[in-house]
């Protein structure tokens, strides 16, 4: 069996008229999708005896001419629809050959690209099996199937896509070998027992044709110090947060790694030459999580939280916390936490290259009067300087802040509070020394297919999803906030962004596709 595995051309929107795209184009940025499910599918087939061959095909990596593929109105103006990265024709051999072929999608604005070629896909080679999976062709799986799929597999994949293989291989009727329903002729695969993150295998990187390309992290050019390769990682799948706006409940029960599979990993990663970790996890400190009475839902979790950068230090990564970190856990203990900031935000700078945590991400995402009534997981904006003051006493000179507007009710007024909080929390934080980099992601808030609030809000939607997934995306808003139209709050995001980043958001935000990154701003 020949499984080729492909990431579609990545998508980018702008404004007719205008050469910049709305959403940044990072293509090195690693992946780790694909490699994590070839790594577990391959394993489960070998100990089944079927004979497997897999390859991945990043096709965003291929500098041709992007294609423009569509366009629909936005407000006043049109928006155009690009693809960045290879030709279609350009993969023709690598799909003829293929018996299946898989496409991963986890982000709505991606689903017109995906689809495309999924459909050339299909064209070129008519007897392979056409296999969608992801987030967001989980939650929106019926449309997949009515859009080139032969098969969607819903929600984590090593050991459903291993069966899908196998039933290919035995040319065995999918329903004899799953859980299965079908639609317009093709068939949903309901997503297995979650798995026991001890047994997920290193992801397959020696699957990843060019590994030392992917130097980007997608969160601006890192110092000149953080050597390349570099690599995704997640030792927990979950969170025990539940917020409204994201997809994460989707995934199941909060489950994480012990030490000793993390080892595993990390010397896998530099048997690879892997350097630099981009920590991806939905929430690493879900492993802290406490009670509604206080105790520890995890006794061992926060030593073990020690134990695992204990080990990256060890093994001389370099790390960002590329998804965030739930801040407000370094509150816990009723003052800064200095012990678990040590272990997460240590660094040495003293080499040829940098060792430990350079850059961290931060959910600040609601910068109105008490923002725990939003979202359990937020502090308030004291107690926030406050672990931040601590933080940069560990030289994590670079912060990403992530603020989120478009919220129920707001108006111009809320919006300029938030601003104003946010160059607030940047005067206090460049107050410390002219090595502070941070910078500000505002992204309009949006409703993905999956979470709660599109079950409970879909309806305020200005634009068809099906027809237009592209709008479904931080970086345009689909909807009003009741005082704003959609419109307007991109224009509200767009003057938060200048005035908070200024030259800064091109290096963040800008379109990087074609050379190797230069060094980076040096803290």
């Amino acid at each position: 069996m020949r499984v080729n595995l492909y990431y579609a051309p990545y998508p980018g929107q702008r404004f007719a008229g205008e050469p910049d795209t709305i959403s940044p184009i990072r293509v090195f940025n690693p992946k780790s999708a694909l490699a994590t499910l070839a790594a577990g599918a391959r394993g489960y087939l070998a100990e089944w005896g079927v004979d497997a061959e897999f390859r991945i095909i990043d096709t965003q990596v291929d500098d041709d001419e992007p294609v423009l593929y569509k366009s629909f109105a936005y407000g006043p103006r049109t928006i155009e629809c690009l693809r960045y990265g290879g030709a279609f024709e350009r993969y023709d051999a690598s799909l003829r050959e293929a018996d299946v072929i898989g496409i991963s999608n986890n982000f709505t604005n991606s689903a017109g690209a995906v689809t495309d070629f999924a459909k050339y896909a299909k064209a070129v080679n008519p007897r392979a099996l056409v296999v969608a999976g992801g987030m967001d062709a989980t939650a929106r799986s019926e449309w997949y199937l009515d859009n080139g799929f032969d098969v969607v597999v819903q929600l984590e994949g090593e050991y459903i896509f291993a069966k899908v293989v196998e039933a290919t291989a035995k040319g065995v009727p999918l329903k004899e070998s799953v859980f299965c329903r079908e639609h317009g002729g093709g068939q949903i695969v309901f997503g297995g027992p979650n798995l026991n993150m001890n047994d997920l295998h290193p992801m397959a990187l020696d699957l990843v044709e060019g590994l030392e390309r992917y130097n980007d992290t997608g969160e601006g050019t890192p110092p000149s110090t953080v050597a390349a390769p570099f690599t995704c990682f997640e030792s927990s799948r979950g969170c025990y947060r539940t917020c409204s706006f994201c997809a994460t409940p989707m995934r199941g029960k909060y489950r994480y790694m012990s030490p000793e599979s993390v080892e595993k990993h990390f010397a896998y990663f530099r048997s690879m030459g892997i350097r630099n970790i981009l920590f991806q996890e939905d929430n690493i400190l879900s492993r802290l999580q406490r009670s509604g009475r206080g105790t520890m839902l995890h006794k061992t979790g926060r030593e073990e939280v020690f134990e695992i950068f204990r080990l990256a230090r060890e093994y001389g990564f370099s790390w960002e916390f590329a998804n965030g970190l739930e801040f407000g856990k370094f509150l816990d203990l009723g003052k800064p936490d200095l012990e678990l900031m040590e272990h997460m935000f240590w660094s040495d700078r003293s080499g040829e290259t940098w060792r430990g945590c350079y850059r961290v991400q931060i959910p600040l995402e609601f910068l109105g009067e008490d923002p725990t009534s939003r979202f359990n997981k937020l502090r308030g904006f004291e107690e926030e300087l406050e672990i931040l003051d601590a933080m940069l006493d560990y030289g994590v000179t670079y912060q990403t802040f992530n603020v989120l507007i478009g919220h129920d009710g707001d108006d111009r007024t809320a919006i300029d509070h938030y601003l104003r909080r946010s160059l607030q929390l940047k005067e206090a934080l460049l107050s410390r020394g002219t090595r502070v980099v941070p910078y500000f992601n505002v992204f309009n808030r949006t409703l993905l297919p999956g979470t709660a609030d599109f079950r409970n809000k879909s309806e305020r939607l200005e634009f068809d999803v099906d027809r237009d997934p592209e709008v479904i995306s931080v970086y345009l808003s689909p909807m009003g906030s009741g005082k704003l139209s959609y419109y307007e709050l991109l224009d509200e995001r767009l003057r938060m962004m200048r005035e908070l980043n200024g030259d800064l958001i091109d290096q963040y935000d800008g379109i990087h596709r074609t050379a190797v990154i230069a060094a980076g701003t040096e803290a």
